[in-house]
């Protein structure tokens, strides 16, 4: 399953990336651009400008009706049946949707503070933009946030 979110949805897309479903975040203004993106590389379209409901033979798409992001990653969890598989959690970029590659310590050594190279031993990298990953505090507060939507989900 493969997303494509729209302008007014950042913080949804990042919480798909989250769970590592390929997702594009689609920052433009030109609905024809984005269903044709959609249409090209078959993804689901997740927006909630209304007035993509006047196209005709509109590719597979949610209208997200929550505001708040929470209940939106909720709204989409639930519309699709997502599953929460921990294999694919923190798997890709949240910046540009790549898979991340594993690395060592000493391959990142460069690229973080000392400090974090003595408190941590396991690195992501993206291969695209080259932002570091490893398990910190914020990816504490993203796996609490994940645990919840599944939780209160009406999926089980």
């Amino acid at each position: 399953m493969k997303f494509l979110s729209d302008r007014m949805l950042g913080k949804l897309a990042k919480y798909l990336l989250m769970l590592g479903f390929d997702t594009l975040y689609f920052t433009k203004n030109d609905p024809f651009q984005l269903i044709d993106l959609a249409v090209k590389q078959n993804r689901i379209i997740l927006s909630r400008d209304t007035k993509l409901k006047r196209f005709l033979n509109l590719p597979e798409h949610l209208f997200i009706t929550e505001d708040l992001p929470e209940k939106q990653f909720r709204q989409v969890v639930e519309s699709f049946k997502l599953r929460l598989d921990q294999k694919k959690l923190f798997t890709r970029c949240l910046c540009c949707n790549q898979r991340l590659l594993k690395k060592t310590p000493e391959e990142v050594k460069h690229l973080v503070p000392q400090y974090i190279l003595t408190i941590h031993r396991e690195f992501s990298i993206c291969p695209q933009c080259k932002r570091v990953y490893w398990r910190g505090s914020h990816q504490k507060g993203m796996e609490e946030i994940i645990k919840k939507v599944f939780r209160d989900s009406r999926i089980q």
